[in-house]
């Protein structure tokens, strides 16, 4: 054999160059793909996990919510609640990270940005500062929310809604929270209906005489 046919050629080898290069750049652009839909799937899943934490937290905290009764006659005499189509302010058990010891202050509401709408919940203990306000987000970049209430009833079906519900002589029956999203937002936030469970101040030790609470 000459030595001359021994090895390759210098075609040969541009053209195995070249088919390397394409099989290393198809084989770059599908480990790209992963790891984008990688990326991506786990972005979803993570944002999937927070709403449905959110959804628990208000479940707990509206499912808690104390009707403390305010006022010093019969006639003036309402529960400390200031329900609005877009916020809601009420008393409820304090958050579990804080030992869950007395009552907190919270503040729902849809906080409109130039850019967007967040859905926040602030809180402070009962007694606290308003500078002692913790803020906590939610969801961020909705479109908006629509809150609402109704007296007690048999059912949601029947119930009768209202975008108000402030200066009550008692506590709402049901809440409802809807959180839209924008048209281009594939997230969808399930409508909450939630039933307060407690109905009355029962910490509220009332004088007949005096028409007021003596002590809680």
């Amino acid at each position: 054999m000459d030595d001359r046919d021994a090895g390759f050629t210098l075609v040969e080898v541009l053209v195995a160059l070249a088919l390397f290069s394409l099989l290393a750049v198809l084989l770059f652009d599908n480990l790209k793909f992963g790891v984008q839909a990688w990326r991506s799937g786990s972005a979803r899943a993570e944002s999937f996990q927070r709403e449905l934490a959110a959804q628990d937290v208000l479940r707990r905290l509206i499912g808690n919510l104390y009707p403390m009764m305010l006022g010093e006659g019969a006639a003036q005499r309402r529960i400390d609640i200031d329900g609005q189509s877009e916020s809601l302010e009420f008393l409820s058990d304090a958050p579990a990270v804080s030992g869950g010891a007395g009552r907190f202050r919270f503040k729902l509401f849809a906080d409109r940005r130039r850019d967007g709408v967040d859905l926040v919940l602030q809180s402070r203990p009962e007694l606290a500062a308003k500078q002692d306000t913790e803020r906590t987000l939610l969801v961020s970049d909705i479109d908006r929310i629509e809150l609402s209430y109704a007296a007690r009833a048999t059912g949601d079906a029947n119930a009768a809604w209202s975008t108000s519900w402030k200066d009550q002589s008692e506590a709402p029956g049901l809440i409802r929270l809807r959180v839209l999203m924008r048209p281009d937002d594939a997230r969808h936030w399930p409508e909450l209906v939630i039933a307060p469970r407690v109905q009355a101040d029962v910490a509220c030790v009332y004088d007949a005489l005096t028409m007021r609470c003596r002590g809680r």
